[in-house]
């Protein structure tokens, strides 16, 4: 419940649309034709949009541009699958799940204030669209 309300509010800031039940129907209930994003997929994503390799997103660089791109990663990915946090971790190099919980809170607490975040999250959800309708 908590995921369908953190992507409703997500969707809402970035496309900017009001929140009326037309406008978020398909956050809630996507078409039973939508491809299953995965984790990977999300990563690749996330990784092409900020110029950083996955590898670097799954090591323990703590360079800003790798942690941002990490930490937007483990948000995306659990938005996106029904990963719990320990599962997020391990995909992202064994990272312990309260460095998800961190990383998640921390990209959902931007959103507000940070505009590009949006129209990055919006760049990464566009590239996904088009890796699912090709796949």
């Amino acid at each position: 419940l908590e995921g369908a309300l953190i992507r409703t509010m997500a969707y809402i800031s970035i496309s900017g649309l009001s929140m009326t039940v037309e406008n978020i129907a398909p956050v809630i209930d996507p078409p039973s034709e939508q491809v299953e994003v995965t984790p990977d997929t999300v990563m690749l994503a996330v990784a092409e949009t900020l110029n950083v390799s996955v590898d670097d997103m799954k090591g323990s660089s703590r360079r800003r541009e790798v942690s941002s791109a990490r930490q937007l990663g483990m948000y995306l990915v659990r938005q996106h699958t029904g990963l719990s946090l320990p599962k997020i971790g391990e995909v992202f190099g064994g990272k312990d799940h309260t460095t998800v919980l961190y990383s998640c809170d921390k990209i959902s607490k931007q959103l507000t204030k940070n505009p590009e975040l949006n129209r990055t999250i919006k760049q990464v959800n566009d590239r996904l669209s088009l890796s699912s309708a090709s796949a």
